[in-house]
């Protein structure tokens, strides 16, 4: 499984990949994780994920979240954002999951339950 971690603050990408990293581990899953640090650096990348947490924030997120479905219908998106008013919006970008920060282990457990039992795309 390919996972892309799209974060501003390399702190919270790290701390995302551990988890991630964490949980494949603990439920014997195989995963090639990317992390990218902009907006910029995400949309010029022309690889495809199975998931991608998108934790760029505000209407930046949103809007990386809207251009990826548009750029493939089959992607697992899961937004994290510190505000509850994009998880309305992450319900019509049929995102998979909407993890209000701060990201705690729990929440990584659950969006990769999800993903991994074809929830929302």
């Amino acid at each position: 499984m390919r996972i892309a971690v799209c974060e501003n603050s390399v702190a919270s990408a790290q701390r995302l990949c551990f988890w991630i990293e964490q949980y494949c581990r603990c439920y014997e899953r195989t995963a090639q994780l990317e992390c990218f640090a902009s907006p910029e650096e995400f949309s010029a990348s022309t690889r495809t994920f199975d998931v991608v947490y998108l934790g760029f924030g505000g209407n930046t997120g949103f809007l990386q979240a809207r251009l990826l479905r548009e750029r493939d219908r089959n992607c697992r998106i899961v937004l994290v954002d510190d505000t509850q008013e994009f998880a309305v919006r992450c319900v019509r970008l049929h995102c998979t999951d909407f993890i209000l920060r701060p990201v705690e282990f729990r929440d990584i457990v659950r969006s990769m339950g999800l993903v991994l039992r074809g929830g929302m795309r």
